[in-house]
């Protein structure tokens, strides 16, 4: 069954298309089919996306100034808190300067503090950015990974090609890595319903 499902993984659209036709009285190739057109046109999409967002990346950065002392932009999509102005400012006290004090901690001088209209604040997903961002390098594990039984490597259709995923300890591994929800379903068969195409591997490098 799994050799079936890798063979319908890697038919083109028009063929998936002419076998839903020829088994539309078998409810589990149609689902499968189903599954694996969804899965490319989510992808299609996706890649669309990504290629748009890089392209409007690109033509941003060309039109900034480049500072000498920036050598590198880093940017995460992250949780963070933003001033919601839609709900009414509120008036806080805030310390301009702070107070000073000797070594007894004894007050010399006392803080300076002003009042200022603060709106509430909610939580948002943004893009934060980061100028010179240090990189960490991932330290060395010692000891040799192990061969697996279970281990595949996973592959995905690109047009008339298949593109290579990366090689892993098992299917439910892959499924993790491909961001592949399992549920109660077999991880290979959550695979091969969003178009991947697996075989196994003896190696011991593994993607994740």
């Amino acid at each position: 069954m799994v050799e079936m499902n890798e063979l319908i993984g890697a038919m083109s659209d028009n063929d998936l298309a002419e076998l839903k036709v020829k088994y539309s009285d078998n409810p589990s190739v149609t689902t499968l089919i189903d599954g694996i057109l969804e899965a490319r046109q989510k992808e299609a999409v996706e890649h669309k996306a990504k290629d748009d967002f890089t392209k409007g990346i690109t033509k941003l950065f060309a039109k900034l100034p480049h500072p000498e002392d920036v050598y590198n932009v880093f940017a995460r999509w992250g949780e963070v808190e933003v001033e919601d102005t839609t709900q009414e400012a509120e008036e806080v006290e805030v310390v301009v300067t702070p107070a000073e004090v000797d070594k007894d901690g004894n007050i010399t001088t006392e803080a300076v503090v002003e009042k200022q209209d603060r709106y509430p604040t909610t939580k948002a997903f943004q893009w934060i950015v980061e100028v010179n961002h240090a990189t960490r390098v991932s330290s060395t594990t010692t000891g040799e990974p192990k061969v697996s039984k279970r281990a595949i490597t996973v592959f995905k259709r690109n047009g008339t090609q298949l593109e290579a995923k990366g090689n892993y300890a098992s299917a439910s591994k892959a499924c993790e890595a491909l961001g592949l929800t399992i549920g109660g379903d077999s991880a290979t068969r959550v695979l091969s319903r969003d178009g991947y195409i697996s075989e196994p591997y003896d190696g011991t490098d593994f993607a994740s």
